[in-house]
């Protein structure tokens, strides 16, 4: 079976006009050329003249690839309908989970999904459709985790999350193609709870915090903790990098919160990733 990167390259073979006939002589071309006879090694390049382009268009439909499908065409199909124009469904583009959230509950609470709690276990999270998550969960309020790594061990963050809600949902924001930071952004905008952010304290994770839809809150430890956590940080050179994109949002920020952060971060000059929140275990 033609992997789906070959196929491409194939594709761009095939579909290219009449009168290019060389080639990169990349490492699957090499394999391809050597494996089947098809196209002429030629230095750094492969020659693949129009009736060695026809030999390819056969061996494309063989594997159940039309020779003029699109380059991008799986980039926004699910499983099932890249099977309508390729060998394998996992040739799926990424979009197809880009529409999922990651979340949980904190430890001893349940996640509150219809009328039926679930438990999870421990440093485990719920993957589920953003749609779904919005008519299904009924939290009555969300902390939103800025990294993953503390949004796995959200636990042992040192942060007083009493105030929030004796059981809020814990979300992640997003940054892959398993869940986007876009899902996790409609999902807070129409689950229309009040939300609460963990974020980093330095100008980055300040502007998102107050970017949030429907923000509450700030989560951070009392100011006298934060002002000697920030003193003893090294991380300069984090804050001076995200000053210019982050100033512009921070500067106009209203919520209370975010403006006392940012004047004890501000002041500081530095960063702190909410990862030194979290004892060690």
């Amino acid at each position: 079976m033609t992997s789906k990167n070959l196929a491409k390259t194939l594709l761009r073979i095939v579909q290219s006009p009449p009168d290019q006939v060389e080639f990169t002589k990349s490492a699957a071309l090499m394999e391809f050329a050597t494996t089947t006879g098809i196209g002429i090694l030629k230095g750094s390049r492969i020659q693949f003249g129009e009736k060695h382009k026809d030999r390819i268009r056969s061996l494309l439909r063989a594997d159940n690839i039309d020779p003029d499908t699109p380059l991008d065409a799986w980039a926004t199909l699910g499983r099932a309908e890249s099977l309508a124009i390729g060998p394998d469904e996992k040739w799926a583009g990424e979009a197809v989970r880009a529409h999922r959230i990651a979340f949980k509950a904190l430890r001893g609470k349940p996640l509150l999904v219809g009328d039926t709690p679930i438990y999870l276990p421990p440093r485990s999270n719920l993957e589920w459709r953003c749609i779904d998550a919005i008519q299904s969960l009924r939290h009555d309020a969300v902390i939103v985790i800025e990294n993953w790594e503390v949004f796995e061990r959200v636990d042992d963050l040192q942060l007083d999350m009493t105030r929030v809600s004796t059981n809020p949902l814990i979300l992640w924001r997003g940054g892959t193609s398993n869940a986007s930071v876009g899902a996790a952004m409609r999902f807070i905008e129409e689950f229309e709870r009040p939300v609460w952010s963990a974020p980093d304290y330095d100008p980055e994770g300040l502007a998102i915090a107050a970017r949030l839809p429907h923000l509450a809150g700030v989560l951070a430890p009392p100011d006298d903790v934060l002002r000697q956590l920030l003193k003893a940080s090294r991380l300069h050179a984090r804050y001076s990098q995200q000053l210019p994109g982050a100033q512009p949002t921070l500067e106009q920020a209203s919520h209370p919160d975010v403006q006392r952060l940012w004047t004890l971060v501000r002041a500081s000059g530095k960063a702190l990733p909410q990862e030194r929140l979290c004892v060690q275990v």
